[in-house]
């Protein structure tokens, strides 16, 4: 990624929404391009551990990578790196289990549904913004923040976008709402904004306040560049600015 990109967004970022989390770059890459390989979670007594349980690095502004062996739940190695998994095994979970589904047949109508992983190398990487370097190549670009965020980031991806539907909320998993949504929207020709956070399941792992928002790399480039332009820079965000978190990046805003 070009230095000048970066050294623009971060810019932005800090300027429109100072004391925030940073964006997250994510892509996929056989290097772990200086992530630490996160630790395998323990058993779990509920037989898995949520993906965004293994996210606490970012916390602290650390890159962490992914792949099939260090994940703690079957949901996140089918959607992200599109292992196998038992039919009846994610029936259980979401119809007898936890309840998300009412029989056998909306779990599949679900997973006819929704987005297929296509994982382009061996690992998940997922770096801080300001992390990122000129050999890492985002995908996407994933960001937790809280309702002020979120609205302001749901109206700029419509500045110069005249759909009403730009901006999706799908039903899945967190991590599909992460990050399987977002990537799938990649291969198209206007791709469309994911907002996430939905799923009960994973809440648990976050702070209660904060929800998701992924969108194309590329795409997320074209929303800072129009920044300057739009309503964040008239009263109307200036007088919701001074509402946004004092304290400066993830430490304090992320996990639970």
């Amino acid at each position: 990624m070009e230095a000048t990109i970066k050294d623009l967004v971060l810019e932005k970022w800090n300027h429109y929404f100072p004391g925030t989390n940073l964006p997250i770059g994510v892509f996929y890459s056989d290097e772990l391009n200086g992530a630490e390989y996160v630790k395998k979670p323990a058993d779990n007594p509920k037989g898995y551990t949520c993906i965004f349980a293994q996210m606490s690095k970012l916390r602290s502004g650390h890159s962490i990578a992914f792949d099939m062996n260090n994940l703690g739940c079957f949901g996140s190695m089918t959607t992200i790196f599109g292992g196998s998994y038992s039919e009846d095994q994610v029936v259980k979970l979401l119809v007898d289990i936890e309840h998300f589904k009412k029989d056998r047949e909306q779990v599949a109508a679900m997973h006819d549904l929704n987005p297929t992983a296509q994982p382009a190398g061996r690992y998940l990487i997922m770096k801080p913004y300001d992390q990122l370097t000129e050999d890492d190549k985002p995908e996407i670009v994933c960001i937790f923040a809280k309702a002020d965020v979120i609205a302001a980031l749901h109206g700029l991806a419509s500045f110069d976008d005249s759909r009403v539907d730009n901006v999706i909320v799908p039903f899945g998993s967190g991590c599909e709402g992460l990050l399987s949504f977002a990537f799938s929207e990649t291969k198209e020709l206007h791709p469309r904004a994911v907002l996430g956070g939905m799923d009960p399941a994973m809440r648990g792992c976050i702070k209660q306040d904060l929800l998701t928002f992924s969108v194309q790399h590329s795409r997320f480039c074209q929303m800072v560049g129009n920044m300057d332009n739009s309503f964040l820079n008239t009263y109307i965000w200036q007088n919701i600015k001074p509402r946004l978190a004092k304290t400066k990046g993830i430490p304090d805003d992320f996990n639970r």
